[in-house]
């Protein structure tokens, strides 16, 4: 029994082995796979290698082409036709999915050609597996839990129009994120999308962009990001973005890149509707800013621009989103691409200010040369590269480095074509790598007329003159000379005499003046008497003037012997000296000899000029005007006593009127003395 089992084994090994025999003679091709890792706790991503080679005794007669495990090509590998001996490689990365770790194997497939037994030609489909080992989560990695959300604007997009997929990741769990990586497919993006890290319970977001072409465009990505030491994977399955005809199209576009908080930058949305028919209810959204736009229509054919202005907050990417419905009830959905701002720090800022000095401010010809001295200081806090200088679009001067709070010069010798204002600009690059221009102060240049080079005279040399001997003699007589000696002479004698005449003249006006001084100082000591007359006989009497003055008359009854008596009386009385008012005074109040001798010779001086007499008479007059108003009073003065004895013995005033009236006359009598 026992050798019949044995022999029955043997058969059955012979069998195998030829038919492995058949199959090595029919399957030329031979394959080779590797992992990275081969133990997972979650979704992930690997690298995997594969090698396919040639093993039969003829050239495959077709291409080979391999496929990933979701039965999409493998197109870095290409589609080899292999030789006998010939072998082609390719390594790459694959998502090892939650299917594949319940499974526990990751299998790719190949696809190729060979002729049958009969000669005919067939297609064979080979997979290859390799096994993996699914381990239950830890604790800490049960703490690691993220969301991926995908979003693709538009879904339908014309030839030349932009097409976002957006990923938003979350990171819901306790533990944080680092290092994510999003690669998508080819025809989205060859490049690989990256977030350096997302903490517990944040989101993060990476947008791809492209251009739709003719072809419809297909999304499908793989997300890895590690957590907790480990490397973790997730994967979005495949979305199509077809391509087609859309009527309404959208542009976003911002004023700047971005700027300091509390900068403004404008948002300009465009809306353009190239179709027949008009669209309706249109709303635009935005994921920061909410409803944007609401119920607005849009002809056919028609274009429309809207504005919002925005402050600046934190760094922010825009992407407007529209949905609107046409004429024929048909809902469109559309999208502009996406606008970044990014918020910069006040002390990452570029502030540069820019002085300009010019050597002249008017040219007297076109065109003129000016040189301008401009000075570029950096006020900001950071260090400024590449500061170029220009002024009219013209560069003038390059800065490489302005360090922060330095100033830097330059000086040109520029051609004025006209006259005008001049302006110079300083531009670099600020953080965000825009462009940002300073302008200078502005400087004006004039233009003005030259004034005219005065004509030179010309050169004249003058002819060589003719030597003419001098007479010794001027051919008058001699007596002429001795006339003109004779004439200076007397020039000479006459200028000294008028000399010395003005010399006598200045001292006797000043003797003059003395003698005034002392004549006026005189008349306050002389005696006011009836008669005073040192050089002449007194006068005759004259008739008294005045409005009041009479004429004495003797009395007509009063015997001759008795008015000569009366007026001998009188004039004993006259010899009597008085006082200012006419009254007797007694010898110890009579002036002394000595000052009647001073008024003597004060009075004696006569005046040698008319202009010394008329200023003597004007002093006399005042003087005389004075003695003559004193006199008037005493006369009233004595009237009144008379009148009033008159009445008491009217026998006596009888008697003894010829005599008061006499005296009165004596007492005017001194003052008219004094009358011209």
């Amino acid at each position: 029994m026992k050798r019949r089992f044995l022999i029955g084994l043997m058969v059955c090994v012979a069998l195998c082995c030829l038919c492995v025999a058949a199959s090595a003679a029919t399957d030329p091709l031979k394959f080779a796979m590797e992992l990275s890792q081969t133990k997972f706790t979650t979704t992930q991503e690997i690298t995997v290698s594969i090698t396919v080679s040639n093993a039969g005794e003829e050239d495959m007669p077709g291409p080979v082409t391999l496929y990933y495990p979701n039965g999409q090509v493998v197109e870095e590998f290409g589609n080899p036709t292999l030789a006998v001996g010939a072998s082609q490689s390719w390594s790459g990365t694959w998502m090892v999915t939650q299917k594949q770790l319940e499974a526990g194997k990751i299998t790719f497939k190949v696809k190729y050609s060979m002729y049958n037994d009969d000669g005919e030609l067939t297609n064979k489909t080979k997979n290859f597996s390799l096994p993996i080992t699914y381990e239950t989560a830890s604790a800490e990695d049960a703490k690691v839990q993220v969301e991926i959300n995908r979003t693709i604007t538009p879904t339908v997009a014309e030839k030349g129009q932009e097409v976002n997929v957006i990923y938003d990741v979350v990171n819901a769990g306790e533990v944080e994120i680092t290092d994510v990586t999003i690669k998508e497919n080819s025809s989205i993006s060859k490049s690989t999308g990256t977030i350096a890290s997302i903490p517990a319970g944040e989101k993060a977001s990476y947008t791809f962009t492209v251009t739709m072409g003719t072809k419809n465009l297909t999304s499908q990505s793989i997300i890895t990001y590690k957590a907790n030491g480990k490397t973790l994977a997730a994967q979005k399955d495949k979305a199509t973005i077809k391509y087609g005809q859309v009527n309404l199209s959208a542009t976003l576009e911002a004023d700047k890149k971005g700027g300091a908080p509390g900068d403004i930058v404008k948002l300009t949305l465009t809306l353009k509707n190239t179709g027949k028919v008009d669209y309706t209810n249109i709303n635009v959204t935005d994921p920061t800013l909410g409803v944007v736009l609401s119920n607005i229509t849009l002809q056919a054919g028609k274009t429309e621009t809207y504005t919002k202005e925005v402050a600046i907050t934190e760094s922010v990417d825009y992407l407007y989103t529209l949905t609107a419905t046409d004429a024929n009830e048909l809902e469109t959905v559309t999208s502009t691409g996406k606008v970044s701002v990014t918020a910069v720090s006040p002390e990452d800022q570029v502030l540069l200010s820019v002085t300009a000095q010019s050597d002249r401010d008017t040219v007297y010809a076109i065109p003129g040369t000016v040189k301008f001295t401009v000075t570029v200081t950096n006020e900001g806090a950071n260090e400024v590269k590449d500061v170029y200088v220009s002024a009219s679009g013209v560069q003038l001067y390059h800065f490489p480095t302005i360090a922060a709070g330095e100033s830097r010069s330059f000086s040109r010798d520029v051609s004025v074509s006209m006259a005008g204002q001049y302006q110079f600009a300083a531009v670099c690059k600020n953080l965000l790598q825009e462009d940002v221009t300073f302008l200078s102060n502005i400087i004006p240049i004039q233009y003005a007329q030259p004034t005219p080079e005065p004509t030179e005279a010309p050169i004249v040399t003058p002819p060589q003159p003719d030597y003419v001997e001098t007479p010794t003699s001027d051919g008058l007589p001699e007596y002429v000379d001795s006339v003109q000696k004779a004439l200076d002479v007397v020039w000479t004698v006459c200028a000294v005499l008028a000399v010395i005449s003005a010399g006598l003249l200045c001292a006797g006006l000043i003797r003059r003046m003395q003698q005034n001084a002392q004549s006026a100082k005189a008349y306050d000591h002389l005696e006011r008497g009836n008669y005073r007359d040192y050089t002449a006989p007194a006068p005759k009497e004259k008739k008294p003037k005045g409005k009041n003055a009479k004429a004495a008359k003797p009395a007509e009854n009063q015997p001759a012997g008795e008015a000569a008596e009366e007026i001998g009386s009188d004039e004993e009385a006259a010899d009597v000296e008085e006082d200012e008012t006419g009254l007797p005074i007694s010898d110890a109040e009579a002036p002394a000899e000595e000052d009647w001798a001073e008024a003597d010779a004060g009075l004696e001086d006569t005046p040698e000029t008319a202009e010394d007499a008329s200023w003597q008479d004007d002093s006399l007059d005042a003087g005389i005007k004075d003695v003559q108003e004193e006199d008037e009073a005493d006369i009233a003065e004595t009237t009144v006593e008379d009148a009033g004895e008159t009445a008491d013995t009217p026998a006596a005033d009888a008697g003894l009127q010829p005599a008061r009236e006499t005296r009165t006359n004596r007492r005017r009598r001194s003052s008219r003395h004094y009358d011209k």
